[in-house]
Formats: C-alpha cells, sequence, structure tokens
C-alpha cells in the first residue's frame, strides 16, 4: 500500500510539473510584442521618456533587490494569480517577494538554486554603472496592457538595454533584446524558473548574445514569447512571402518562395507547401527528408511557378500542411499573406547608396576605397550620399543630428557601413561589382528627376515623380540630401585628407517628405528650398555638431550636389533616386570673373559646365592644362538662359585643370580637378 501511494504522489507530482510550464517562440520580425511600446531607448535622465519610473537606481556595486512593486492589472502567472514582484541589479525579477538571496551576476543554466522560485530573468546584465537604472511604464488601454520593466544602460561589457514584459490578458510573459554598444558583449540566462526542479530558457542560455543593435529605435528589437501551457508537438508557421513583391508580367512565369517556421515541439521530417493567389486553388508541393528542428526557419522555393496573364495586385497566401503525416496542432498562425504586384511598364533601376563611415574610423579608409573601386566602373548609374559619424572616438567634425536621424533609421551601430536601396546592410570594405549589378537589374516602376540651383548661400530644388504604375501604398516619402562633392576640413585620425559626398543638409529634414501613393500617368512635382545661415565653421568634432541655425560646414558651395530617392518609411525599400542636374548659379551676374560653374568637380569623365543668363550666344569653353596647353576646346550655343553643357573629358589625364569660358568677349576661368 506505502508503495501505492508513493508512486502515486510521484506521479502528481510529475503531472504537475508537466502542466506547470511554459514555452516560448522567438519572434518572427523585428520590433516590440504588440508594437504597443514605441518609446525611444536611451539612459534615463538622458533622452529617456520622462513617463518612466525608477524603482532601482545606478551604480549597484553589489547585487540588490528593487523596491516592491504592484502590478496595475490582473496577471496570471504558472496559473495562479500574482500581484507584485521585485527585481534584481542582476537581471532577475521575481514574483516571490519574500525572497531574501539576491542572485550574483555570474549567471547559470536554470533552474538553478540561486534564483528565488517564480521568477522571470535576463541574468547575466547588471546595474554598475553610473546610467543604470530600472525603469518601469505601462502601456496599452484597459484589458490589453502591457507592463514593461525596462532595464535601461544596464552593463554587460558595455550598455546594454532589456526588457521584461507583463501582457494584461494574454498573460503572456516577455523578454525582450532591446539595444547594445558594439562593445557590448551580453551572455545571458534569459528564461523561467518555477521551482528546483522545473524551468525554461532560451536556446543559448546562457551564453545568449543579443540579436538586436545599437538602434535606439524599436526597429532592430528581438523578443521572447513565454506562453503558459504544453507546446504543440506538430505547429508550423509561415513567416514571410519572399517573392520580389514588384514583378513586370513579360518575366513570367514567377517561382513563389517564401518562409516557414517549426513551432512545434517535434522535428519536421516531411510536409506539403502551399500556396494560393487571390483566394484560388491551391498550389501544392510534397517534401520529405526534412530535418527542421524547433525554432528553426525553412526558407522554399516552390517547384510550381505561377503565370499570371494580367497586370494587377495580387494577393499571395503560403502555409505548411499534412506535417508529419499529421494536421497542424495550431490552425491559428498557418498562414501568412503577401502581395505581389505584376506591371507591364518599367526603367531601369539607378541604386541609392548610403554610406555611415567617419574620419577617425581606420577601417573607414578601406571601405571608401573598395566602394570607390566598385562605384568607377558605373559613372552616372547611381546615387550616393556619405553621413560622418559621432564615433569612434570623438566622430567626425562634419557629424550632423540628421546623418544620427538616419543611422537610427537604419539600426546602423557599426562604421562603416553601406545600405543599398534599404535591402542591403553590409561593410563596403566588402562590397563587389556583382553586388551592384543584381541592384540594380531590379527593376523600378517609376521615374524621377531633379534639377537645383544655387545662388549665394541658398539651394533650390525641383523634382519630377512620373510613375509608370500604379502603387498604392500611404508609406512613401521623398527624401532629399545636399551633399559637398569634396571636402577636406574634416580630416582627423584615419589618415584620409579627402571626403567624398558628404552630407550637409536633408531638406526638409531627415524625416523626409510624405507624398501621395503613386498612380500611373499622373505626375507629382516638389520643390525644396534652404538657405544655409551664417558663416563657414569648422566644428572640433562630433561633440559639439553644426548649429544650422547660425552656421554652416560647407567648404565649396560651387561644390553641391543634391540626392533624391523614393523609399518606403516602413518598409524601408527604395524605389528609385537620382541625383540632381544643375540648370544654373544665380549667384553670379555677368560682369563677374566667375560666371559659370563647374560640376561635379572633382569629375570623372563628363562635367557639367553650367550658364545663367546666356541666352542664345555661342560660347567657348577651353580646358588648360597646368603646362599651359590648351587640351580642349569645345564651342557651344545656348539656347535658353539657365542651360548647360555635358563636357566630355574622358580623354583626358588626372590632374588639375583651368576652364576658359568666353562669351561676348567676356572671359572666365575656373579650376576643375580630374580624379579617376
Amino acid at each position: 500500500m506505502n508503495k501505492l501511494l508513493t508512486l502515486l504522489v510521484g506521479f502528481l507530482l510529475c503531472s504537475n510539473s508537466s502542466f506547470s510550464q511554459y514555452y516560448y517562440i522567438p519572434a518572427a520580425s523585428p520590433g516590440n510584442p504588440g508594437g504597443l511600446n514605441t518609446d525611444s531607448e536611451y539612459p534615463s535622465g538622458s533622452g529617456l521618456d520622462p513617463s518612466w519610473t525608477i524603482i532601482l537606481g545606478p551604480s549597484q556595486s553589489s547585487p540588490t533587490w528593487s523596491s516592491i512593486e504592484t502590478i496595475p492589472f490582473s496577471f496570471n502567472f504558472n496559473g495562479s494569480s500574482v500581484t507584485q514582484y521585485k527585481v534584481s541589479s542582476t537581471g532577475v525579477l521575481t514574483f516571490s517577494t519574500t525572497a531574501s538571496g539576491v542572485p550574483g551576476a555570474g549567471n547559470a543554466s536554470i533552474p538553478d538554486p540561486a534564483i528565488p522560485d517564480n521568477s522571470v530573468m535576463v541574468w547575466g546584465i547588471e546595474g554598475s554603472g553610473s546610467n543604470d537604472n530600472i525603469c518601469t511604464k505601462t502601456f496599452g488601454t484597459a484589458g490589453a496592457q502591457q507592463h514593461w520593466i525596462f532595464f535601461t544602460s544596464y552593463t554587460a561589457g558595455s550598455w546594454s538595454y532589456w526588457s521584461i514584459v507583463l501582457e494584461e490578458g494574454s498573460n503572456k510573459i516577455y523578454i525582450v533584446d532591446q539595444r547594445h554598444s558594439s562593445a557590448a558583449n551580453p551572455l545571458v540566462t534569459a528564461g523561467i524558473q518555477i521551482d528546483a526542479t522545473t524551468a525554461v530558457m532560451v536556446s543559448g542560455s546562457p551564453a545568449l548574445a543579443n540579436v538586436a543593435g545599437g538602434s535606439a529605435l524599436p526597429d532592430d528589437n528581438h523578443y521572447y514569447e513565454f506562453i503558459f501551457g504544453s507546446q504543440s508537438a506538430i505547429d508550423a508557421t509561415g513567416i514571410a512571402v519572399t517573392t520580389f513583391p514588384y514583378l513586370i508580367l513579360g518575366n513570367s512565369p514567377f517561382t513563389i518562395s517564401g518562409e516557414i517556421s517549426n513551432l512545434g515541439s517535434s522535428t519536421i521530417t516531411s510536409m506539403d507547401i502551399n500556396y494560393s493567389i487571390n483566394g484560388g486553388t491551391a498550389v501544392t508541393e510534397s517534401l520529405s527528408n526534412l530535418s527542421i528542428n524547433t525554432y528553426d526557419m525553412y526558407p522554399f522555393d516552390h517547384s510550381t511557378t505561377w503565370n499570371p496573364t494580367n497586370s494587377g495586385t495580387y494577393d499571395v497566401a503560403i502555409w505548411a500542411s499534412n506535417i508529419n503525416g499529421s494536421s497542424d496542432m495550431d490552425p491559428t498562425n498557418d498562414t501568412i499573406n503577401g502581395t505581389l504586384n505584376v506591371f507591364t511598364s518599367f526603367e531601369t533601376r539607378r541604386p541609392m547608396m548610403e554610406v555611415f563611415t567617419s574620419s577617425t574610423c581606420g577601417p573607414c579608409v578601406q571601405g571608401n576605397l573598395n566602394l570607390g573601386t566598385v562605384l568607377s566602373n558605373y559613372s552616372e548609374l547611381y546615387t550616393l550620399l556619405k553621413y560622418q559619424m559621432s564615433w569612434p572616438g570623438n566622430g567626425d567634425p562634419y557629424f550632423t543630428q540628421e546623418g544620427y536621424d538616419r543611422r537610427v533609421f537604419y539600426g546602423v551601430n557599426s562604421v562603416p557601413r553601406l545600405e543599398i536601396d534599404g535591402g542591403y546592410d553590409s561593410n563596403p570594405s566588402s562590397f563587389t561589382a556583382q553586388e551592384f549589378d543584381d541592384y540594380a537589374a531590379i527593376p523600378s516602376f517609376t521615374s524621377l528627376s531633379a534639377n537645383y540651383s544655387i545662388g549665394g548661400q541658398s539651394v533650390d530644388v525641383n523634382i519630377t515623380i512620373d510613375p509608370l504604375e500604379n502603387l498604392s501604398s500611404n508609406n512613401l516619402k521623398i527624401y532629399t540630401g545636399v551633399f559637398e562633392y569634396l571636402t577636406y576640413n574634416n580630416a582627423s585620425s584615419n589618415g584620409e585628407i579627402e571626403f567624398a559626398n558628404v552630407m550637409k543638409k536633408m531638406l526638409p529634414d531627415a524625416n523626409g517628405y510624405a507624398i501621395n501613393p503613386l498612380q500611373s500617368g499622373v505626375t507629382q512635382t516638389y520643390d525644396f528650398s534652404y538657405t544655409f545661415q551664417g558663416n563657414y565653421s569648422l566644428p572640433a568634432d562630433a561633440n559639439a555638431p553644426i548649429n544650422h541655425m547660425i552656421e554652416h560646414s560647407v567648404e565649396d558651395f560651387d561644390n553641391l550636389g543634391v540626392a533624391i530617392w523614393i523609399q518606403d518609411e516602413v518598409t524601408k525599400e527604395i524605389l528609385q533616386s537620382t541625383t540632381a542636374s544643375l540648370v544654373t548659379d544665380v549667384k553670379d551676374d555677368l560682369t563677374s570673373a566667375n560666371n559659370f560653374m563647374i560640376f561635379p568637380n572633382p569629375a570623372n569623365n563628363f562635367a557639367t559646365i553650367g550658364f545663367q543668363g546666356q541666352k542664345n550666344r555661342d560660347v567657348e569653353i577651353k580646358l588648360v592644362n597646368v603646362l599651359g596647353e590648351i587640351v580642349k576646346t569645345q564651342t557651344y550655343f545656348t539656347t535658353s538662359s539657365f542651360d548647360h553643357l555635358n563636357l566630355d573629358i574622358s580623354d583626358l589625364s588626372n590632374g588639375i585643370y583651368n576652364v576658359v569660358v568666353i562669351s561676348n568677349d567676356l572671359i572666365s576661368t575656373k579650376q576643375l580637378q580630374i580624379l579617376r
């Protein structure tokens, strides 16, 4: 009888353990859970929204518990109601508020005797720094709120941001990986410990590294969703339709591509992959001999292609079925939908290349050199803009807040960094001609052109968008960056002495300008103007950037260019870009010794000579080398008061030349540098 009782008690204990448990699901896409928290991630008192409440302050030299806090809504943990919690300076939140011992900063696998029962953790960070605070804030409306416990600027080699989130209604718990210094090295235990024998931790713990980068916005965050109950054995979910969303009808048939994730506890060894178009008949492919482990992603190209007969917008759905010969145990997350736009008209794409760099960054030298070498084969076929950054060290003197805003937009946390059309993200040192060709080969479905003029310290830009097809997105913006073709004064510690395509000002600002959805045949035009204020100033470094209200950092107003691009602010995809064409230099009158402009300068294979007030006149242009020899002569008849000539200089060697312009017996000269 005693044996039977012992067995029964043991069975009950095992049953309780099996039902008193959590499992987790890693987020399928970046961001915060539910999108409720959109606050920027900064230290408390140094940029964090003041509505956050500090529950444990900084400089905790030894492990410490916070005050006991009350959960602002009804919440169940492990199937039972809990109302309060406290948090340690070592990243452990416990609902066992009477626990006295504080876990040390040295983390381990769980369950671990150092951890109180009923705890959630990002164990392994510590609040020893002067900016290290634990803050709380509640988001959302009653019935669906989230209570955030935010480890802001915590220490893991360098600053590291994490949160534990309690969700009303669902009783879910989230661990959010948010923001990290490039010098940080978080190796944490992320998970839940019920008691000394029952725990679940994220794969990779106790050496779990960060996934999120350095962005202060939630756009690159990653989270783990903990759900009370037993994980389904068979559960596959659609993650994304990865077929390029803009297709040319003449290139059909198209391959339908996607990504499936295994959220079940069993390894997937076989399944059917399905897609349907506009809710039509499913197209099925059976796969076998697979080995897709729990939480693994499975990318696929469906073997049956899709052959649309007409252009238009199509909804495509993908899902898995017949998994290991069984039905999916959670049908609510099976299907993922995407939109495919099929067009008949297109034009060549001009890749938009945005580079994050600094004159204090040693590796940036090779990045700029390699990028220049690759791009030298593609004259006039790309748009290039460079943002000088505020690190390493004290950063580049030409750092601007607008450059920082673009860095945050992309989540860039290292230099050098190259972004192409909002899709490519890598070190420019490894950029190749093949990669350029791949981006240039993607068709564009809108025509983009722009002109600009310079008068004194004012820049006027006129932009024309001619959509070739309809694009109904409400997330499109036009971005305009005024840049200087070549600067010298920002040279610092990395050995570079000249810097190309340096961004000086964005119009109207770094947030861009919202435009209407694109409609075929409906032209959109936009005009932007900006006057650089005050006199030239060279900041000591990035800690005191240019104040555009009273000063500017333009070394030569004759050397300005303008980059324009159309971008979806949600997907970050750039639809088309262009470098604006100079139409006039209104700052000079006809009696000036310099009544024309050379653009760009330095030039590669072509230089644009811009004229003002020379309508219906013969203009003679001569290029003279440093020996005083005339190496090129060309005559041009102007047809308007704002005219220009594209001068072919591809046959001339690198060097400095004098450009002599003769018109109506008036002789003007300027220097031109040819640099390849």
